[in-house]
């Protein structure tokens, strides 16, 4: 019995010659960072509910404004309404951190004026984010119940506020609990209207913000003078 050697096959090319398999080219942000992808996304939603309902805009809008393509929106979140939420507990958590790094004045009357400007400069910081919040605050409960948790937040401070300068006699006492649900209603709604409008039409006030209108109701319903 002879011994033979491999026999090479003729039927296929060379290793080194077959063709490379074809690939389809991603689109240069999906071949970068995640992050930066995702924080353009996100980015892209804040903008476009700068000018837009919420439902007037489309994952392609969001997708185009960021400059990636439709599946890489999907490779970050799951449909519009999760990139929506996201913005959303994102312009809540900035509003809450600059309402709370306002500092206690003197006496309740500054401590107002601080904490009012302090509120309407939550809103106006993220414009696009509030206003995308608000308006979905309305449909989905998810982004209701992060609202709500905010407000209640908000009433925390003020009712710890209220009870200490009624406590030291800085004003005459009163129901804490309702007449603070009344007055950081009325600061709400004002932000409210000014986050869709330049200035709440009716307050006539000459700085554009408000805020001095605001505190002076405060002040004439809380029983505080000059």
């Amino acid at each position: 019995m002879s011994t033979r050697g491999p026999i090479a096959s003729n039927s296929s090319a060379p290793a080194d010659t077959e063709p490379a398999p074809t690939r389809r080219r991603a689109p240069t942000r999906r071949r970068g960072d995640a992050a930066t992808t995702r924080s353009h996304l996100l980015e892209s939603a804040r903008a476009l509910a700068d000018a837009r309902s919420v439902p007037d805009f489309t994952v392609d809008d969001i997708a185009a404004g960021a400059g990636v393509s439709r599946a890489a929106f999907y490779m970050h979140f799951e449909n519009k309404l999760a990139i929506c939420e996201e913005v959303a507990q994102t312009a809540q958590a900035a509003f809450l951190a600059t309402l709370r790094s306002f500092e206690r004045g003197a006496d309740l009357r500054a401590t107002i004026r601080a904490g009012v400007q302090s509120y309407i400069d939550g809103y106006r910081n993220d414009r696009p984010g509030m206003r995308m919040t608000l308006e979905l605050a309305y449909a989905e409960p998810s982004v209701r119940d992060l609202v709500h948790e905010t407000r209640s937040t908000v009433y925390g401070m003020w009712q710890d506020e209220f009870s200490r300068a009624v406590e030291t006699g800085e004003c005459p006492p009163f129901d804490v609990p309702v007449v603070t649900r009344l007055l950081v209603g009325m600061l709400e709604t004002y932000c409210v209207r000014t986050t869709r409008t330049d200035e709440y039409v009716g307050t006539g006030a000459e700085d554009g913000d408000g805020a001095d209108v605001v505190c002076e109701l405060w002040f004439r319903s809380l029983g505080i003078g000059d």
